[in-house]
């Protein structure tokens, strides 16, 4: 089943949520990693591998939301308090926001420090704006502590499919997971 039902999300909606979460983890490892590293040749190529898989998670990303919008998601359970629903979209509407605004500053801040972005070292990126250091300077700020509401947002998502799946036992979870089979199907 390729299009999301009543029961659960289908292959499209989980390949795109599961690769890009993925690639988010592999961001953030290598983030950490790439920060500090001396000088030289690795980091720059750390860099470049960073910004295409910036790039990727934005344009999976555009591709999750337009396949949202066009397939709407399951239904929440009955058993969901309302509380938990908005708590659910608003954690939602930060992840795709952050998913869109980090890869988008990065960029940015690549322009404004003249580093050019080669995506996957084949196609060159143009610029959105020109040379400015100290532009370029507060975006690495804005783009570090937009990495750790990023992590705080998807440790908070993880850990309420967890609770929906260990603690209140519902479908929650494995409606998201390709095998998994949910009580209605």
């Amino acid at each position: 089943m390729l299009r999301n039902d009543e029961a659960r999300y289908g292959a499209v909606a989980q390949t795109l949520h599961w690769l890009i979460a993925a690639l988010v983890v592999v961001m953030f490892g290598l983030g950490w990693y790439m920060a500090d590293l001396p000088l030289g040749q690795h980091k720059f190529a750390m860099y470049q591998l960073h910004k295409s898989i910036g790039i990727t998670i934005f344009a999976l990303a555009a591709a999750r939301l337009v396949w949202r919008l066009c397939n709407p998601a399951p239904p929440f359970p009955s058993s969901m308090r309302s509380w938990e629903r908005v708590a659910a979209q608003t954690s939602h509407f930060l992840l795709y926001l952050l998913l869109f605004a980090q890869p988008l500053i990065g960029f940015l801040q690549s322009n404004a420090a003249n580093f050019p972005v080669v995506w996957w070292g084949v196609v060159r990126l143009p610029p959105l704006i020109g040379g400015d250091e100290a532009l370029g300077e507060t975006l690495v700020e804005v783009h570090v502590w937009n990495s750790r509401l990023l992590l705080i947002v998807v440790l908070i998502h993880a850990g309420a499919a967890l609770r929906h799946h260990f603690v209140l036992k519902d479908d929650v979870l494995r409606r998201m997971l390709p095998s998994a089979r949910t009580s209605s199907s």
